[in-house]
């Protein structure tokens, strides 16, 4: 083919290479996406289409292809609009010198065209890249060379069949660069430009060319990758093996016993066989018969020594745990206890220590691992001739790693115990089969802990949370306690949990491994143990019999699930059960049953309580709503009650009976020997209980006695001095009058009759006020309201004060002067309650007159107002107000007296009861006994306020 006699042909302008800040910042991006192939980070296609993105605008040329030697379709191609230089700067970040150029040069537009990693280009693409394949065939000898080709026209420059096919694609000029590596052709980049010539300019080509050589260099990398996982191969099966071999070896290891004992029933080692002596307390040959308590610590002996006799009684495997100081250090074990004789088992004991530092261990290798493959990949920046080398390290050490995922992966799989990892954001990544078994949660039902720990743990949600975000900063393993969770299906399992580091995921996530226990069956033996500790403790500390029975029922139904317990005793003659005060119930909806159930009485033999008293044998009752009457007396109000299955326990003493427990389910139940023996067992405290119905009696005795004795000396006491002095006066007045009335005047005599007639008034109000607490103490005290103008009232009964007071104190009584807000509460006894009551607002007294008991009332307020002025220095003023709040009336005294010490306050209200800083002045400690009985009646409150020296304010409340 004849060339045009333009040397079309041009020799490398990398001799003419431009500093155009511009140019040199794409480049360098190039280069940087093309390092990011050599590590692995991005994919060639997507490199090569930026290429041709990055070309197409940055030259502002109608389209650019990368085409390969040996390929059908281009390696990249962009025909997009073009973009000018502005439009595309816009894209890059500015800076004081040379501007860096980003990945994201295209527009939104153009990245729907932009298609990295697929061979899938228009029709139009397919003829241009045909074209430019033509072309480059026609010039490969020169291409071949390195010598690139510039066209600003075609129409005279190439073979009539390629203008032709160029005149029908509208191509005006083209660039053509080769790609080169080492002298070996590869392919070519190939730049157009439509509707008119375009002369390219030095500087542009130069460009291109050093793009073109970054491509070159980016397609030899990815051949040399290539060829590296086809070498890898033959290695990479033969360390498979190799690693297979060592772990099935280190597992078999692993299954090797520490030691393996034989002990007899009275806890007497009988042989001994240990695999590492340092995990013994003392030399293996003078171990033989010795008894556990001389080889272990108590604890420990005392723990083995009960799963020995549980594994002889019952024939299972027992399996324990338990810890040891062993040169310096904390070790644990693990013992499974088997049956190997009639009176002896075998004892298989493990370090479990080994397997933590195993773990421990793998870890730390993984981590090593880590830190060279961070070493290689440095490497493989610092010099290209590496890279084959450091590749193939590098891939070798990630099949070792996924190689060890894949085993751990494995171990989480199969593990016996519960396993789950989850990262630091709060993300389930795998649980094993056996965590979704013995829980009943999939991988699905808990993507997330939050959503595990609000169904596993209800209302401790928020504590196991918080301990759950400190793992993810651990460093080792750490025992994270017993925790109580519940499945699926509703029950409550105890799990004991670890947890350890897993490092962090490829996006910074820390990671942890937990793994539990599942020590449900060992707590529930403890807690029986427990049950009967807390039962024998209660009833100890119980004042009386039927408290401690009390404190048995409760103790088992919340031990064993019974929803309600009743006890049953026998009368004093022994004729009859009859229902104790003493019963436990979870719920409410049982009252009518109780009801009926205390009117009842059971002869021996006759319903469940008549025949266990009788047997003094257990009975069970799977569902005593559908008994018959001759079975169960109480089937029909039962069945209303919705109780079901049915347990009598006797309690039983040296004497027989000493009461019936009954306890009862709202669910049906087959008869359960283990919950019969462990209940049966809390009930052999008869004695106890016994005891304690005995000391009861005997306290009350006491007490009774005590409080007799006290009375009567008060009583005579203040008899002794209240009425010695009014029956002195009265003899000595009778005396004088009777040696001098013929002598004395009138006035005088009057004075003496007075004298007289004040001490019997006085002490006819003392007789007066002891029969009055005698009626109350006795209930026949009675109450008799009736309509009362209490305005009225209160007024003629302080004149009546003020006439017998002689004008010593001032008295001022005043009715609603501060009115109440009116509300639908009552007040609280409170004085803060009380006062926001007499200092709101006022208003009028209810109109009907309320209804109270007069003679009652007129005790209440004659002796808070006596007491008032007694106690008060003469000229001081006694202040009385009657306020009304709702359908309450309020009366308040407010005296400027001697108050009242603290430490008589709570006995201001006992009988014969006087402060301690009366001091001579006379009283008999009735008159507060007696108001206080006279509130209650009245189902009144009375609240005082009182500070010595300052005065004392009573404050009663009645309901009118």
């Amino acid at each position: 083919m004849p060339l045009s006699p333009d040397p079309l042909p041009l020799k490398s302008t990398s001799d003419k290479w431009t500093s155009d800040p511009y140019f040199l910042a794409i480049q360098a991006e190039i280069s940087n996406q093309v390092a990011q192939v050599t590590r692995g980070t991005m994919v060639l296609e997507d490199v090569l289409n930026f290429i041709a993105v990055a070309l197409h605008n940055t030259l502002q040329v109608s389209g650019c292809l990368i085409v390969q030697a040996d390929r059908c379709q281009p390696l990249a191609a962009s025909t997009l609009g073009s973009l000018s230089r502005s439009d595309l700067a816009t894209n890059l970040p500015s800076s004081t010198a040379i501007p860096t150029p980003v990945l994201n040069v295209v527009t939104v537009e153009q990245e729907a065209r932009y298609r990295p990693g697929k061979n899938c280009y228009t029709e139009p693409e397919q003829r241009l890249f045909s074209l430019g394949r033509d072309i480059c065939q026609y010039y490969q000898s020169w291409l071949a060379q390195g010598t690139a080709v510039a066209m600003p026209g075609i129409e005279r420059l190439l073979p009539s069949v390629i203008q032709e096919a160029a005149r029908d694609s509208g191509i005006t000029s083209l660039l053509i660069v080769p790609l080169l590596y080492r002298q070996f052709y590869m392919g070519s980049v190939i730049l157009h430009q439509y509707e008119q010539a375009r002369e390219w300019a030095a500087q542009e080509i130069a460009f291109v060319e050093a793009i073109a050589n970054q491509c070159a260099i980016a397609l030899t990398l990815v051949e040399l990758e290539q060829r590296y996982q086809a070498e890898c191969i033959a290695r990479q099966q033969t360390e498979s093996a190799l690693k297979a071999s060592e772990a099935r070896n280190q597992a078999f290891l692993d299954a090797v016993p520490d030691l393996l004992f034989r002990v007899s029933r009275d806890g007497i080692y009988l042989e001994c066989k240990a695999a590492k002596e340092d995990a013994l307390l003392m030399p293996a040959n003078k171990i033989i018969g010795k008894h556990l308590h001389d080889c272990l610590p108590t604890d420990v002996a005392g723990l083995a020594w009960h799963h020995i006799e549980l594994a002889l009684e019952t024939n299972k495997i027992q399996i324990i745990e338990y810890q040891l100081w062993l040169n310096g250090k904390s070790c644990h074990y693990e013992a499974r206890i088997a049956k190997s004789g009639a009176n002896e088992v075998a004892v298989i004991v493990q370090d479990i220590t080994e397997r933590v530092q195993a773990r421990v261990t793998l870890q730390q290798v993984n981590d090593a691992l880590e830190i060279r493959v961070a070493e290689r990949t440095a490497a493989l920046k610092e010099a290209n001739h590496t890279l084959r080398a450091e590749i193939v390290e590098r891939n070798r050490v990630e099949k070792a790693l996924r190689e060890s995922e894949e085993r751990f992966r494995r171990a989480i799989v199969n593990a016996p115990f519960p396993i789950m990892i989850h990262a630091e954001d709060g993300e389930v990544l795998q649980i094993n089969e056996v965590w979704t078994n013995l829980t009943g949660y999939t991988h699905e039902d808990i993507p997330t802990i939050t959503q595990w720990t609000q169904k596993a743990f209800g209302k401790n949600n928020d504590t196991v949370q918080a301990g759950i975000n400190q793992l993810y900063d651990l460093k080792h393993t750490v025992h994270e306690g017993e925790f109580t969770l519940t499945t699926k299906t509703g029950s409550s399992k105890i799990w004991n949990f670890s947890s350890a580091s897993l490092g962090q995921l490829a996006d910074g996530r820390r990671l942890v491994i937990s793994m539990a226990t599942d020590i449900t069956a060992r707590k529930q033996a403890d807690q029986e143990i427990r049950l009967l500790h807390s039962i024998k403790q209660a009833i100890f500390e119980s004042q009386d019999f039927h408290t401690a029975l009390n404190v048995a029922l409760q103790k088992v139904c919340e031990a064993t699930g019974w929803d309600f317990g009743e006890a049953w005793i026998p009368t004093v003659d022994d004729r009859v059960l009859e229902c104790s005060p003493a019963w436990y119930t979870k719920t409410n909806r049982l009252e009518a049953f109780r009801s009926v159930s205390e009117k009842l009485t059971f002869l021996p033999g006759v319903g469940l309580p008549g025949r266990v008293w009788l047997s003094q044998q257990p009975e069970w009752r799977r569902d005593v709503s559908a008994e018959s009457e001759q079975i169960y007396l109480r089937t029909q109000i039962a069945r209303e009650a919705g109780l079901k299955a049915g347990l009598g326990i006797p309690l039983l003493t040296t004497n027989g009976v000493l009461a019936v427990l009954v306890f009862y389910m709202f669910e049906s139940q087959d008869e359960d020997q283990q919950l019969i023996e462990l209940i049966s067992a809390s009930t052999e405290l008869g004695l106890m209980i016994q005891r304690k119905q005995a000391e009861g009696e005997i306290r009350k005795a006491l007490e009774k006695e005590k409080e007799l004795t006290e009375l009567k000396s008060r009583f005579v006491s203040m008899t002794s001095h209240e009425f010695r002095t009014p029956l002195t006066t009265i003899q000595s007045s009778a005396e004088l009058l009777e040696r001098y009335s013929q002598r004395w005047s009138e006035e005088k005599k009057q004075i003496h009759l007075y004298r007289i007639q004040t001490s019997v008034k006085h002490m006819t109000k003392l007789l007066n006020d002891i029969l009055i607490i005698g009626k109350a103490e006795a209930g026949k005290l009675e109450y008799s309201p009736v309509p009362l103008d209490l305005e009225k009232f209160c007024s003629n009964l302080v004149e009546e004060l003020k006439l017998n007071d002689t004008n010593q104190h001032i008295i001022t009584f005043q009715v609603g002067n501060r009115e109440s807000r009116m509300g639908s509460e009552e007040i609280d006894d409170s004085s803060e309650a009380i006062k926001s009551v007499l200092d709101a607002p006022g208003f009028p007294p209810p109109p009907n007159l309320p209804c109270l008991d007069e003679k009652l009332l007129r005790q209440i307020l004659e002796n808070l107002l006596s007491n008032a002025l007694k106690y008060s220095p003469s000229s001081t003023s006694v202040e009385f107000s009657l306020n009304y709040h709702q359908n309450q009336a309020i009366f308040q005294i407010r005296d400027q007296g001697i108050g009242i010490p603290n430490q008589d306050k709570g006995l201001l209200f006992e009988t014969f009861h006087r402060a301690t800083n009366v001091g001579t002045i006379a009283g008999t400690g009735l008159g507060l006994a007696i108001v206080k009985k006279c509130v209650d009646l009245h189902k009144g409150r009375i609240a005082v306020e009182s500070e010595v020296g300052l005065g004392t304010t009573f404050t009663v409340t009645l309901p009118v």
